[in-house]
């Protein structure tokens, strides 16, 4: 089960990375991004462009993509040295802290899109969802296996 917490970490930071890094090359290259239209009630998923390109797409002058990335790649390593070591290593406390940050982020800009952009990302809400879903894991593999559960 540890192992299968572990990749399952993996994976999620690899798809949330690749989320970003198409984010980030786009946003540096000022080019809309291709968002399929999926009608959700009053909204489009859609409607990625508004998003990214809105006052509130960059953090201190920088994309808020960026740090998607660099996020998404520490939880890769952190997992996976956790993974190669066969044993506790104590990496996995941190995880979960940055993870529940990000999500707590994510809790935020997702306020954004819905109630002041009046607009959804697709990438944006995959992203946040991929966010929560590693925070979880990362619980509850603390929960499981840490010899100090309080995590």
């Amino acid at each position: 089960m540890k192992s299968f917490i572990l990749i399952s970490i993996l994976v999620l930071a690899l798809i949330g990375a690749l989320d970003a890094s198409y984010l980030l090359v786009k946003t540096l290259e000022s080019q809309p991004v291709a968002c399929p239209s999926v009608p959700v009630g009053q909204f489009d998923l859609g409607q990625c462009n508004i998003v990214l390109f809105s006052s509130y797409a960059k953090t201190l002058s920088l994309p808020n993509a960026l740090y998607g990335l660099v996020a998404y790649l520490l939880f890769g390593l952190l997992a996976l040295y956790e993974l190669v070591q066969k044993k506790q290593t104590g990496t996995m406390k941190p995880l979960a802290y940055f993870s529940g940050l990000g999500v707590l982020a994510f809790v935020y800009f997702v306020y954004l899109q819905f109630f002041v952009i009046k607009a959804l990302c697709l990438y944006c809400l995959v992203s946040a969802l991929v966010m929560a879903l590693i925070f979880a894991l990362s619980v509850a593999y603390n929960v499981k296996y840490s010899k100090n559960p309080g995590v």
